[in-house]
């Protein structure tokens, strides 16, 4: 009996055995097909990262430069007056663009390389206000009101309520004044600027007749990436001096008529009939860049940029300024970056570094 029933028992092991091996076996033929299911059940998962490309096109769009935002000035040198002459420097090479003198592609380069080199940094913008202060700096009553203010306040109490409070020093006697000669300034070059922008978009048509002008080009990576490393000069010394007279210590009708010639001879892009002709049509906005204008016109008022450096320059960074001109920067680039013939980088060069600027300096009252 009990033979029987381990015959019995080891013939249902073979049987379990061989039932087990032939699902083993069966489960080894289907892994293909069902890997094959599986892999194609998890394809869509490998075009996630396709969806993610838009966001890594972004981050190639050129960033802000990071180019040298200030100026490696000596101690005790006028920091609002060596900035001043940075704006100086652009203008005077939009005083020199000559359209009628540009007959080959080259020489529009050159003249697009001229003006461009001044926005790689933000030292345009810094320039832009510090020029505003120094003729604002010019109006007598209130840089006199500044003095009296220092006295009873005290020298750094007063530097800090300009730095903190924006709008304060234009709310001071004469202070309305010397934001208006500020805003004249400006206003008047801007005009003279949009008027150089507007001769190089005439042309941009006009020159669509010359053989020169529309001569198909395939530099356009090349001449993008040279304007995006063109760095301008550092002012040369004698125009940066220029700037450097802060108010007197003894106010005279004689010595603000000296450092106003000075200031007319360093900026020659618009004449003195000219900053008188404007008008203003709409009260100059509170905490405007005209207001660092003002402000920093009161800090030169009793020798802050000589010896606070980091206060002036603070006041001289005016965030929507600093944006206005990278900005321009930006669309010039891309503006080029899509010519291939002349005549369009003329177009470029008049809506960009010249009109958006000109914009730019517009909106310092807005």
């Amino acid at each position: 009996m009990s033979k029987k029933w381990l015959a019995c028992a080891v013939a249902t092991l073979f049987v379990s055995a061989g039932l087990a091996i032939s699902v083993d076996a069966s489960a080894q033929q289907r892994p293909k097909a069902s890997a094959t299911k599986a892999t194609a059940k998890k394809a869509p998962a490998r075009k996630a990262p396709a969806k993610k490309a838009p966001a890594t096109k972004a981050v190639a769009v050129p960033a802000a430069p990071k180019g040298p935002v200030g100026l490696a000035l000596p101690t005790g040198a006028n920091t609002l007056g060596a900035h001043a002459a940075l704006y100086a420097a652009y203008a005077a090479d939009v005083e020199a663009l000559n359209v009628a003198s540009i007959t080959t592609g080259r020489a529009l380069t050159q003249s697009t390389e001229r003006i461009a080199r001044h926005l790689n940094s933000d030292r345009l913008a810094l320039g832009m206000v510090a020029y505003g202060a120094a003729w604002a700096a010019t109006q007598d009553e209130f840089v006199g009101e500044v003095r009296k203010l220092e006295a009873r306040m005290g020298r750094d109490a007063l530097i800090a309520k300009l730095r903190g409070e924006i709008a304060f020093a234009r709310s001071l006697p004469g202070g309305e004044q010397a934001a208006q000669l500020a805003a004249r300034a400006l206003l008047a070059d801007a005009a003279k600027i949009q008027e150089e922008g507007d001769a190089f978009k005439q042309a941009a048509y006009d020159w669509q007749k010359y053989a020169w002008a529309k001569v198909s080009t395939a530099d356009s990576k090349a001449r993008n990436a040279a304007l995006r490393t063109l760095v301008a000069p550092v002012p040369a010394t004698d125009l940066a001096v220029n700037f450097s007279a802060m108010p007197e210590a003894n106010l005279s009708p004689q010595s603000t008529q000296m450092r106003t010639l000075s200031l007319q001879r360093s900026v020659r892009l618009s004449t003195q009939s000219a900053r008188d002709g404007i008008t203003l049509a709409e009260p100059i906005r509170a905490w405007s860049p005209i207001d660092r204008m003002v402000s920093l016109a009161a800090l030169s008022a009793i020798g802050g940029p000589a010896d606070r450096r980091e206060d002036t320059e603070a006041l001289m960074r005016d965030p929507r300024l600093v944006s206005c001109v990278n900005s321009s920067r930006l669309n010039m680039q891309m503006c080029n970056a899509a010519t291939k013939q002349p005549y369009e980088r003329s177009f470029c060069l008049a809506e960009h570094p010249l009109g958006e600027i000109a914009k730019c300096m517009a909106k310092t009252v807005r």
